[in-house]
């Protein structure tokens, strides 16, 4: 069923595409590898158009044998990949049922149970009678029936399914916290994923840039027009440095494939890439929302709360069932009915019907009292614990809402003049490069050194550019799990009436 499940899921990636949704404001997005800052139609998603940012003018790779399971890949796919196959949030939701399980074995606490079959006696030598005679004898006994019973104490019976329901809802609210947090891992993973073919499409237009540039320091050095020899060493010192970097950085994209392959559950030989091009600023949030209402909506929604205060629910329904268990009794009924017949020497004969009912009701003190009382002092430590827990988990949810609005009002501040940054770069190296191309310096030589100065300044600032957007983005995904609501809570289509 997995391996089934599996091909499904690998399918289903190649055949999905991504899908856009337009945001009210205008932005801007950079084609990373062109250095085009264009006017985006749709620059900030809050729906299907959550996919893989990465410029679409990326160098063709060679054909190799391991790019054939090479598979396209968007995050609306990954959301739902994860929810389908995730190991982790099937395990949480395997606790549910668990739980669930437990409230049903509470309930049938108040109920008998049922038996039927035989019972053979056979006895040979002494015995006594009422009268306390003794004599020998050899007789035996046979019964045929069945019967009902029930054996429960009182206040397990009243307490236990109460205290099986919260633990179930607690457990229910862990599931989906499991779930949320697991997807926000998928999250960032493709995020990775994105950013790491997005810097590669960076590299290959800085290298690009690099190799014209000692192509003509090359050129300048055969015909004397050279300022220093020097130029060239420096120029193919930087081509070499973009080669090296390229190769780490297509293992670091291979990496984050691997990481998304790993959260997904597909084949680990299949190599997934972004199959969108655009990197743009999300808006989930206002980062102008105020930070209170964000963390009053957090303590409203997020399930470890609604875990938490489950758990304190039902540490106080077992400590006052520890405080009142003396005053509850104990019930013991039990029916027999059916055929009995005996003899002697082994005889069986005269099988006639036969019914017996027994019912106790009774009272008790553990260890004279002081049982009862260690158990009172055990539940209301537990019910402080759950408490504590409580206001431990309340303080980290608010941690985490007011870490991820600064980190995503960070971010969206720098944003602009990151993109400033990159439009400054791009004329500088349009500038210096048609005056260095074009010889025309004070002695009409070439210079390689301002262009290659320029191109390490194009390359900074277009990653950093590209490092705001993308833990923008995160931080942006962060805040909307801070608050209670699942990653994919954006990706949702609605049910067609």
């Amino acid at each position: 069923m997995w391996r089934t499940r599996r091909r499904l899921a690998i399918g289903l990636v190649a055949a999905l595409a991504v899908q856009g949704i337009a945001h009210g404001q205008q932005r801007v997005a950079t084609d990373f590898a062109t250095d085009r800052v264009v006017p985006s139609a749709a620059p900030v998603v809050r729906a299907a158009a959550l996919g893989a940012p990465v410029p679409s003018e990326l160098p063709t790779p060679k054909v190799t044998p391991a790019l054939e399971n090479t598979l396209p890949i968007d995050l609306p796919t990954a959301l739902r990949l994860a929810n389908a196959g995730n190991p982790t949030v099937a395990i949480a939701q395997v606790r549910v049922r668990e739980a669930l399980a437990r409230v049903d074995q509470a309930d049938s606490l108040r109920l008998p149970t049922l038996s039927a079959g035989g019972i053979y006696l056979r006895h040979d030598g002494i015995d006594q009678n009422r009268k306390a005679e003794l004599f020998r004898v050899s007789r035996g006994s046979i019964f045929l029936g069945g019967g009902a019973s029930l054996r429960v104490d009182l206040g397990e019976a009243l307490y236990q399914p109460l205290v099986a329901r919260r633990l179930a809802a607690a457990e229910a609210a862990t599931a989906q916290a499991v779930r949320n947090n697991t997807l926000l891992d998928v999250v960032s993973a493709y995020l990775a994923l994105v950013q790491a073919h997005a810097v590669l499409a960076i590299n290959a237009d800085i290298l690009d840039r690099d190799e014209q540039i000692l192509k003509a320091a090359r050129s300048g050095e055969k015909q004397g027009l050279i300022r220093t020899a020097a130029d060239v060493h420096r120029a193919e010192t930087e081509v070499d440095l973009r080669r090296v970097e390229r190769q780490e950085l297509l293992a670091r994209a291979d990496t984050a494939s691997a990481r998304l392959v790993q959260l997904l559950v597909l084949d680990p030989v299949v190599r997934l890439v972004p199959a969108d091009s655009a990197v743009v600023p999300i808006d989930l949030f206002s980062v102008d929302t105020p930070l209170a209402q964000l963390v009053e909506q957090a303590v409203a929604s997020r399930p470890e709360l609604a875990a938490a205060g489950a758990r304190i629910e039902a540490a106080e329904l077992r400590a006052r069932q520890a405080r009142y268990a003396p005053l509850i009794p104990k019930l013991q009924v039990e029916y027999l009915g059916g055929g009995f017949g005996g003899g002697k020497n082994g005889a069986i004969s005269n099988l006639e019907g036969r019914a017996d009912l027994s019912t106790q009701l009774f009272w008790e003190l553990r260890g004279l009292g002081f049982g009862n009382l260690a158990d009172t002092r055990l539940r209301e430590a537990e019910l402080d614990r759950a408490g504590l827990t409580a206001v431990a988990a309340r303080a980290q949810v608010a941690a985490e809402v007011v870490e991820a609005l600064r980190v995503a009002q960070a971010r969206r501040s720098s944003l602009e003049p990151a993109q400033k940054a990159v439009t400054e770069a791009e004329e500088m190296y349009r500038v210096l490069s048609a005056t260095s191309f074009g010889m025309i310096g004070g002695k009409g030589r070439f210079d390689a050194l301002e262009p290659l100065l320029a191109v390490q300044a194009l390359s900074q600032a277009r990653l950093q550019y590209l490092g705001s957007i993308v833990e923008y983005n995160r931080a942006q995904f962060r805040l909307l799990t801070a608050v209670g609501q699942p990653p994919d809570a954006t990706t949702q289509r609605p049910e067609k009436p």
